[in-house]
């Protein structure tokens, strides 16, 4: 038996079908192509967690020429989430300080403020109004980027997470992106701040730990990823809120649920199909299943969040839910470097927007919905809202 990547029946809107048929009727690892490519998916929440843990599962073996691709970008042998080992530790160390619980804690009065400026221009469109812009500011400040250029950085952003780039496309993009940042990187030499670029730039000068190349493509990935992910999951969450009216009023009555309803509505909405591949680099057994040196594996993030073995009743959406983590935001050493910052951001925008508008309700009927669907991404296009 073998399944295909993309996969081929429709998704609902939370989940996906055929990963989860797939878990129940044939186990937790299987063979499957992605175009003409053999790859293995992991679709377990443990096999998901081995893969995303274990090192003789890499990152950088996918990176190599001929290696696996979901995302085109995500593919830079240079990036964070491509490293492995002592480099990637250096590099994560080095930028690591910017999303500290320290750090973020003090975003929070700035994050609180942003939304309730936004919610008081009363939008009728919250991913224009809200999910869009809040995460963007957010990213701006924290790096040191002109908010003026949110419009700019959006456009650079959508090439980049799209999976239909060529080679050269993809180039171009990064291109236009990485020639907007070395212009910001000189002016943070003549006119240093307290932002993260300013601070990656002093490591880059002073002590020689990340190269021009290193700097360039780190600060496109925090520019691009650092943001992306919120926009999309916050739009997600408010829909799936309206989706479950009984879920939503217990949150409204209940705030104290809301950090237990951010990380249930991260394993419910379902943000991707799967993390980054990666490659054996030895023979191993997972779960049952021998994969040889050398073999594809795509952990199906999807399909772990509905697990049964791991979230009893998986399809029912429980905001008071505990137990464990779901993996919308990866595991193990290439988790989500601001993932505590993105749920800041959703517990603040989520509350206010609750509070301010109790009888929030969809102003078109939902079939009228549109979203950006790529090969591993389901994202509003808008969330057209009354009250």
């Amino acid at each position: 038996m073998s399944a295909t990547f993309p996969f081929t029946t429709p998704r609902s809107f939370d989940g996906e079908p055929e990963a989860q048929e797939l878990l129940a009727s044939h186990g937790p690892v299987v063979p499957a192509t992605t175009g003409p490519a053999p790859i293995w998916l992991a679709l377990s929440y443990a096999a998901c967690r081995r893969v995303l843990t274990d090192p003789r599962f890499s990152r950088a073996e996918a990176t190599r020429p001929g290696g696996p691709v979901t995302v085109p970008s995500g593919a830079n042998p240079l990036v964070l989430t491509s490293m492995e080992g002592a480099e990637h530790a250096r590099t994560r160390r080095l930028v690591a300080s910017a999303f500290s619980p320290r750090m973020v804690a003090l975003l929070e009065p700035r994050v609180q403020a942003i939304v309730d400026a936004l919610l008081d221009a009363r939008p009728r469109d919250l991913v224009a109004g809200l999910c869009v812009p809040l995460p963007t500011m957010v990213i701006c400040e924290l790096l040191g980027v002109p908010c003026s250029d949110a419009p700019d950085i959006r456009r650079w952003t959508a090439r980049l997470m799209t999976s239909r780039l060529t080679p050269a496309e993809l180039r171009e993009a990064e291109n236009d992106v990485q020639g907007y940042l070395a212009d910001l990187v000189e002016e943070k030499r003549l006119r240093p701040d307290s932002r993260l670029i300013t601070a990656l730039v002093l490591a880059h000068d002073e002590g020689g730990h990340l190269t021009s190349a290193e700097l360039l493509a780190n600060l496109q990935l925090l520019l691009a990823a650092g943001h992306d992910t919120t926009v999309n999951q916050l739009g997600n969450s408010l829909l799936t809120l309206l989706r479950h009216p009984a879920e939503m009023r217990r949150l409204a009555d209940d705030p104290a649920l809301i950090g237990t309803a951010v990380d249930e509505l991260l394993r419910f909405s379902r943000l991707m199909a799967a993390a980054l591949p990666r490659v054996t680099t030895e023979a191993v057994e997972l779960d049952g299943v021998r994969l040889e040196a050398g073999a594809a594996v795509l952990p199906i993030i999807s399909a772990a969040n509905r697990d049964p073995a791991v979230f009893p009743d998986p399809d029912r959406l429980d905001l008071g839910r505990s137990g464990a983590a779901p993996l919308a935001m990866g595991f193990g050493p290439h988790h989500c470097l601001g993932a505590q910052l993105a749920k800041l951001e959703l517990r603040i925008a989520l509350l206010a927007v609750l509070k301010r508008f109790p009888s929030l309700r969809l102003a078109v009927d939902e079939s009228e919905l549109t979203y950006r669907l790529e090969t591993n991404v389901r994202a509003l296009v808008s969330l057209p809202v009354a009250w």
